[in-house]
């Protein structure tokens, strides 16, 4: 088996002293931009591979960041993730991706594997409903970071990287109503969650501006099968004469739209349609859904920046901020009568 290069080899190679190979190789100031030109040049031409486990041994890190999400397979968290794997490959982080599906089970476990891989810190976007995060509070205790993105515990005083949420809704809600909407019905999810409750509140705020009565507000898990059957017993029912519905995600959107079509409805004309995402598929539905685009990429990217930021530079202060990020409308043809 050949022997592995190591500093002191790219150093004799050189003539110089393998501690100013190591400050060019972690690219420190001292070490002048020639020389640093010199080592990485000898570096490459001799295959040198930095030894990572003898770095994290000598600053007591794994430089390994993990990150729970609720569904790996939806396009907001597949941006959040792309977002937090770009911060960190820029600082040298690995990254672990753990899934819970919405389920606390799940999600308790996956952080326990996380914690027994010995991350040093923990992103986590929480499961819908649920209001026990003690296994969240045990990892915090133990000093290693825990911030939360996109949804969080309430009760557990940490960085949370947010979505305007109240402020997009209210927005997209004020666009329906100059649209001609009067009766909105609300597709949403678990209410116990934070990002749905203050959807609902931007939404019944912009109503009472505008003076009409508030949503009426149906709970679903949201899917696309779910929603389709709640808007046929409604409709069946008569129970509700509605002229907007407001989906908590494109999915569901999907579902109503296709479920009031099916109904003999004409959209928009009888009844405007809106979801949350912008999942691919609302773009090409018929006609294509009006949503809102949450740049998953742009939170995830934040959300590794201030964790990875604390873990190099611990700040007690600065682990108890909440940072909001800018959502963006995208007005389509089911929300839109009136160009």
């Amino acid at each position: 088996m050949a022997k592995q290069t190591t500093i002191h080899d790219i150093a004799k190679a050189l003539g110089i002293n393998s501690s100013t190979v190591s400050r060019a190789l972690n690219d420190h100031p001292r070490v002048s931009i020639k020389t640093k030109q010199k080592v990485f040049e000898m570096a490459k031409e001799m295959n040198y591979q930095p030894n990572v486990l003898a770095a994290n041994l000598r600053t007591k890190r794994s430089n390994t960041l993990g990150i729970v999400v609720p569904h790996i397979s939806r396009a907001f968290f597949s941006n959040v993730i792309a977002g937090v794997e770009e911060y960190a490959q820029q600082k040298g982080f690995n990254v672990i991706i753990a899934q819970s599906k919405d389920m606390l089970e799940r999600e308790r476990k996956s952080v326990q594997t996380l914690m027994n891989s010995r991350v040093d810190g923990i992103l986590i976007s929480p499961a819908l409903g649920n209001e026990d995060a003690q296994h969240i509070q045990e990892v915090i205790d133990r000093k290693t970071p825990v911030f939360f993105f996109d949804r969080h515990y309430k009760n557990i005083e940490t960085t949370r990287v947010l979505m305007d949420d109240q402020q997009i809704s209210a927005a997209l809600a004020s666009n329906i109503i100059q649209q001609g909407a009067k009766r909105f019905l609300v597709l949403s999810g678990d209410l116990k969650t934070s990002i749905y409750q203050n959807r609902l509140q931007g939404i019944n705020n912009m109503l009472a501006d505008y003076e009409l009565p508030e949503a009426m507000v149906q709970e679903t898990n949201l899917t696309y099968e779910s929603s389709s059957a709640l808007i046929e017993q409604i409709v069946q029912e008569g129970s509700f004469e509605f002229d907007a519905v407001m989906a908590m995600n494109d999915m569901a959107a999907l579902g109503a739209q296709e479920a009031l079509k099916k109904a003999g409805f004409t959209i928009p004309d009888q009844v405007l349609i809106s979801g949350f995402s912008n999942e691919m598929f609302s773009r090409f539905s018929s006609p294509p859904i009006t949503t809102v685009d949450q740049n998953g990429d742009k939170l995830g990217y934040m959300a590794a920046k201030k964790i990875i930021d604390f873990i190099e530079d611990p700040d007690p202060i600065a682990v108890e901020e909440t940072s909001t990020l800018k959502s963006e409308l995208i007005l389509r043809k089911s929300s839109q009568r009136y160009q």
